[in-house]
């Protein structure tokens, strides 16, 4: 009974994966297109292909109906009329600038190890004995494991086994560690995003007003966490105290855990309080790898979709978030970078194409990092190989 309803469950995750990407990839772009607008207005669209660059004023041009090459120079013409060029998801891969996209890849490197570091100072701060090359290295497993599992958070199961083997002795304070170094890293992109969405309160409202309001609502929940005076209010201990005896048993052991990290709140808040620095090296590299599509989305409006995307895709449905992270990226890159393309046609679908081949762009080079992981992981079974009784010797 218990098989049949994770496979039912699998299934529907599946099926809305599918429907995601469905509804992601009818709505860009995988065809170039010449647009042509009259002094009346009229549009008339051609499709082919843009052959060589796309991002020059005059660019080369094999239309699908004649297969004839022709050099169209964008924007107004002679005659006061306009042709704009829309590239398709593929011209944009193909014109990928390999500096700008190395750049980004070193500065998602060096983030990474700067969150491991978080996670290790959290170790640390509990009193477990774990060595920085160690967290480092759990990290990446974990890294690695997250694009293989579903759900972004399949990685810290991974990360949790490992640091509860190494740390035996204190289970459950290994495995507190991660949590609450997920919880610093929610807080910690929605207080770039709260700071971000600032300068975007008068263009889009909305967006802006969510991740304030998201933002407020996780500060509560650590409040919860560590505040005495709010959980006696909500008399916390009393609604655990009618849970059963097993269930209680658990949420008091892992509550006693994170109470530990009270008296560690003035390094945890300097670690939040960087976080603008830290996390402009992961948005850093976001726009260099966005430079290197040509996307055309601005550093400042990165600083606000990164953070939002992110936690977005974090809904555990698929593997590390395929599929939501395109959506989010997608319609949020197409809302935020119409506003810079006023006078184009279709200005929100070709920055919504761009914005998912960024997105899956940077998952492909995401997945290659991870691939470190993997081989650490290869390292370790060798290792416990060697070392066990059954090895030949």
């Amino acid at each position: 009974m218990v098989n049949t309803k994770k496979m039912i469950l699998m299934a529907l995750k599946l099926l809305i994966v599918a429907a995601l990407f469905g509804i992601i990839f009818y709505n860009i772009s995988w065809i170039d297109t010449v647009t042509h607008t009259d002094l009346n207005g009229h549009i008339n669209k051609r499709e082919g292909v843009v052959i060589g660059p796309w991002d020059q004023n005059q660019i080369q041009f094999q239309f699908k109906d004649t297969e004839q090459d022709v050099s169209i120079k964008k924007g107004v013409q002679a005659n006061g009329s306009t042709l704009s060029v829309s590239p398709g998801l593929p011209t944009y891969v193909r014109n990928l600038d390999g500096p700008l996209f190395t750049a980004g890849a070193f500065l998602f490197f060096l983030f990474f190890v700067t969150i491991n570091s978080r996670w290790w100072f959290l170790l640390r701060a509990n009193g477990l004995n774990v060595r920085f090359l160690e967290a480092q290295k759990f990290g990446w497993i974990g890294l690695f494991f997250s694009n293989a599992l579903p759900g972004a958070t399949g990685g810290d199961v991974i990360k949790a086994v490992y640091i509860a083997r190494h740390c035996s002795g204190d289970k459950v304070r290994a495995i507190v560690s991660i949590f609450v170094d997920r919880v610093i890293g929610v807080v910690s992109l929605l207080f770039v995003g709260c700071i971000a969405s600032l300068m975007a309160m008068d263009r889009f409202p909305v967006f802006a007003s969510t991740i304030w309001l998201t933002g407020i609502g996780v500060l509560f929940f650590c409040f919860l966490l560590v505040s005495p005076s709010l959980r006696k209010l909500i008399r916390f201990d009393a609604i655990v105290s009618w849970l059963p005896q097993k269930i209680g048993k658990i949420i008091n052991e892992l509550d006693q855990a994170i109470l530990y990290y009270r008296a560690h709140l003035t390094g945890i808040g300097l670690w939040i309080l960087a976080s603008p620095l830290i996390y402009t090296l992961f948005i850093g590299s976001f726009y260099l790898m966005s430079e290197s599509l040509g996307v055309g989305i601005s550093l400042k409006d990165l600083f606000f979709i990164v953070p939002v995307a992110s936690v977005i895709q974090g809904i555990p449905i698929a593997p590390a978030g395929w599929g939501i992270g395109e959506a989010a990226y997608g319609a949020l890159i197409g809302k935020f970078g119409a506003a810079s393309l006023p006078e184009t046609v279709d200005a929100e679908q070709i920055m919504r194409t761009r914005g998912v081949a960024l997105s899956i762009l940077y998952r492909i080079h995401v997945v290659a990092w991870s691939l470190l992981g993997g081989l650490l992981v290869l390292l370790d079974r060798k290792r416990e190989f060697e070392n066990s009784p059954k090895a030949p010797q």
